[in-house]
């Protein structure tokens, strides 16, 4: 198998995967030359966490950074950085 072979996962992870630590994940397949289908997981840390695709947790993870991405475009198109919450906008004094 070729150089790419090292970047294969070759088995799943057997821990839950915190949602919060997770910033993007790939897949992997005989397509992308690993013979183990898999969903790749990066951490904010660039860590990779391997993880079965046919796992209900897996694929929830999955949706809930797809509609991630797909808000943060929304968001960036129009414009306007998010502001943290629980910050109210301040308002200018009148001057009577």
């Amino acid at each position: 198998i070729g150089s790419s072979a090292s970047d294969c996962c070759l088995k799943y992870s057997q821990k839950a995967i915190p949602s919060s630590l997770v910033k993007s994940y790939s897949l992997q397949g005989p397509e992308s030359g690993c013979l183990l289908r898999a969903v790749v997981f990066t951490t904010k840390k660039n860590k990779k966490i391997c993880a079965s695709p046919t796992d209900p947790a897996v694929q929830k993870l999955m949706q809930n950074l797809d509609k991630k991405v797909k808000n943060d475009k929304k968001n960036k198109k129009k414009g306007q950085s998010p502001r943290p919450a629980g910050k109210p906008r301040r308002q200018k004094r009148q001057r009577v």
